[in-house]
């Protein structure tokens, strides 16, 4: 699982291969949201396939807020369906100092 090393106040950027074209989209889950902020939004940077299906990446900010560790488990899947139906899951320690 890898880790993610931050300061109090620091912020990461983690990027993940979007399929919003086929209704696949990610999510973030943390075992404790009061030491980390998560905001999501999509790549805005022109695409660079043009191959029929193609979607833009989706963008995690991930803020250290206190000191602490925090489980994160990203996870791509269609919202209408259950989340232990994703397709690709990634997990990740935070690590704040």
């Amino acid at each position: 699982m890898p880790a993610i090393k931050l300061s109090v106040n620091e912020k990461k950027d983690l990027r993940f291969a979007g399929l919003g074209t086929a209704g696949y989209l990610w999510k973030c889950n943390l075992d404790d949201d009061s030491k980390v902020k998560v905001e999501k939004r999509m790549d805005t940077e022109p695409m660079r396939s043009n191959a029929v299906g193609a979607s833009h990446d989706e963008i995690f900010t991930v803020t250290a807020l206190k000191k602490g560790i925090v489980h994160a488990s990203f996870i791509q899947y269609r919202n209408w369906e259950a989340e232990t139906s994703a397709i690709k899951k990634m997990d990740y320690i935070i690590e704040i100092n």
